[in-house]
């Protein structure tokens, strides 16, 4: 019996609300979105608590709710060790529950993962993977992150592209480091013991350039430890009559050494270079602009992005020399951890660059390997403007209007460059080929100071802290009753679970409804409002799909207006111009035309149903359902039957 479609494309959009993706289609911004809208079914998706990404990637790849996989946060309780221990939660290892692209395996098919999130180490055994580690600088591969070569008057250019507002933490936003220098001081100095030196008008002078392998990585994730830096030489010069113009960056004092020129404004071709990393020679891919030189030279400014390695990215290994052979070098991060510190525009030209790159390898893999059946792309880019862009481009964030319209500007631009990614996507697909577009989670703009349940629980008395000579202050774990955890977990120190509890088991339970009264009472200081939404014991956590010893002994969520992009909203708050609805969005063979569905859909609901649509088997430990309102023959499986 033939299935309705032959083969699947999964878009991915992280931190994409369908509040806000409607927005942008309905703006024009998203034209190849609207098509495919128009084409099949879409509504807002529900997606997962708490709404982050790896328990809401997870969910969508497995069908099985956060209870159920297991991989509840980026930073999960480790059962047995101190409260403040955790385990980093961007590890495939940890989901008890079936990949969608090994049960396309176990069929006998083949998957191809092009940065699919949340989906590293790689468990494909015949399939294609493309990196797939996490977000931003949360990956394994990276020889360094980005670099902002700055002199004179430029050190002061950074500052004053900031936004202002509030900044989520890394908690929740590890695609962005908020320690460590932003910018890489340097210094103009006259260029001498220069050989073969260019014609100048103005005396030459040199800046030097170092590229440290492993800046600017998540520590629990470089690839290596000691990383031996690379010397570049910048020789400054006028090669016109209206001062300093150009830049020549060189190996070395020669100016024939040059792997590069640039004028202002514009961006090297990418080099192949060598790194050393722990001793061994790594292969890296090396771009950079140079964004400012004023013509006496008292201003400098160049930037470099994420340096990524030719090989060691893909499964099977193979793969990467066959891509840097035929597509070209990749690029996993589009400077995002840079937002803020380099110009929007020079952002936008690495994030257009980023989507092209992601479509090439679609292209490449999917033309090259004939027998493939699902393809998982995924962008990062809304969860970035989310973070950055979407906090104050509402009204109600109460910014001034030049900032308002930029950071508006930075959605749009955003989801436009998406949606160039989307309409790459459209091609690759024929008659037989279902396209599906999710998000794992939403995002919504910012309105007061975002509420730290620490807070709470240190006004209540649960949490209480000692304060060392230097002033920092450290949780006394001898009188602390609770702390939170992760996300959006609080947990008690319970005597003989815990290594420094306190709690006496007969007072659990008291303990867990004191927690609860105590969030629920707690008034922000700013406004007199109270910002808890709910608060649940560990045994009513599994009316939003949580559950398990890792699940803390209270959860709870805060009202969008008290939170971050993300989070610790429920998945099913509308704020402002967008929201934590989901987006889904599912088109091609079987599926109906033109319909905005009334029935719920789920995160879980996006496994199964490509599934079904394909005939293939249901993921193992799946949850989810078919969403049958979407398709046009929900009993297709048994036509021809008696």
């Amino acid at each position: 019996m033939q299935s309705p479609a032959r083969r699947a494309i999964i878009i991915g959009m992280d931190g994409a609300s369908m509040e806000l993706v409607n927005n942008m289609v309905n703006g024009g911004h998203m034209p190849h979105l609207g098509k495919l809208m128009a084409q099949g079914a879409h509504r807002p998706m529900l997606g997962v608590f708490p709404t982050l990404t790896p328990p809401g990637w997870t969910a969508t790849s497995t069908g099985a709710w956060p209870g159920n996989h297991g991989v509840m946060d980026f930073h999960i309780r480790k059962l047995g060790g101190p409260l403040d221990e955790t385990v980093w939660g961007i590890n495939t290892e940890l989901s008890q529950a079936e990949y969608l692209w090994n049960t396309v395996e176990r069929a006998g098919r083949m998957p191809l993962l092009v940065k699919w999130e949340m989906s590293w180490p790689p468990t494909v055994t015949r399939g294609v993977q493309v990196e797939g580690t996490g977000p931003g600088v949360s990956n394994h591969h990276q020889i360094a992150g980005y670099h902002l070569f700055v002199a004179g008057e430029a050190q002061r250019a950074p500052q004053r592209r900031r936004i202002g507002g509030q900044r989520d933490p890394e908690t929740l936003d590890p695609s962005a480091l908020q320690t460590g220098s932003d910018v890489d001081p340097v210094t103009i100095t006259d260029a001498e013991n220069w050989e073969h030196l260019p014609l100048s008008t103005r005396p030459p002078k040199e800046v030097l350039l170092t590229i440290r392998p492993l800046a600017r990585g998540r520590d629990l994730m470089l690839r290596g430890k000691v990383g031996a830096p690379k010397l570049f030489h910048g020789l400054i010069y006028a090669a016109g009559d209206s001062g300093y113009d150009r830049v020549r960056i060189c190996r070395t004092r020669d100016g024939r050494s040059a792997v590069t020129e640039l004028a202002m404004g514009e961006w090297s071709d990418w080099w192949l270079d060598e790194f050393v990393i722990d001793d061994e020679e790594i292969g890296g891919y090396v771009r950079m602009k140079l964004v400012t030189l004023t013509a006496e030279a008292d201003a400098f400014e160049l930037f470099a992005p994420q340096i990524w390695p030719a090989l060691g990215y893909t499964e099977p290994p193979e793969v990467a020399a066959e891509l840097d052979a035929h597509v070209g070098n990749f690029l996993q991060n589009p400077a995002r951890d840079a937002l803020g510190i380099i110009d929007d525009d020079t952002y936008f030209e690495l994030l257009d660059f980023h989507h092209s790159r992601l479509a090439d390898v679609a292209d490449y893999l999917t033309a090259s390997r004939d027998d493939w059946a699902m393809l998982f792309i995924e962008s990062h880019a809304s969860d970035y403007t989310s973070h950055f862009f979407l906090g104050q481009a509402d009204e109600l964030g109460g910014a001034d209007e030049e900032v308002r319209q930029r950071c508006l500007d930075g959605v749009i631009r955003t989801y436009s460059s998406i949606d160039d990614l989307i309409g790459r996507m459209v091609r690759i697909a024929d008659e037989e080929t279902l396209i599906c577009v999710v998000s794992d989670h939403g995002g919504t703009p910012n309105q007061f100071q975002a509420t730290l349940v620490e807070d709470a629980l240190e006004q209540a008395g649960f949490l209480v802290y000692t304060e060392g000579s230097d002033g920092e202050r450290a949780v006394d774990w001898s009188r602390t009753r609770a702390a939170a955890v992760g996300l959006v977990h609080v947990f008690i120190n319970l005597q003989g679970r815990e290594p420094t509890g306190i709690v006496p088991p007969e007072a659990y339970k008291e303990t867990q409804l004191a927690l609860i009264d105590a969030l629920h009472a707690y008034t922000d200081p700013a406004t007199g409002r109270h910002p808890f939404a709910l608060a649940l014991t560990r045994e009513d956590a599994e009316m939003v799909n949580l559950w398990g010893e890792t699940v803390g002994d209270v959860v709870y969520a805060l009202r969008p207006e008290f939170d971050g992009a993300h989070g610790k909203q429920l998945p099913s708050v509308r704020f402002g111009i967008a929201g934590q609805r989901c987006t889904f969005v599912l088109a091609g063979p079987g599926v109906k035309e033109g319909v905005a569905l009334r029935g719920q859909v789920r995160a879980v609901d996006v496994a199964p149903t490509l599934c079904y649509l394909l005939g293939i088997p249901m993921p193992r430990n799946v949850e989810g359902g078919v969403v049958y309102e979407a398709l046009t023959d929900p009993d297709w499986h048994l036509a021809g039957e008696p």
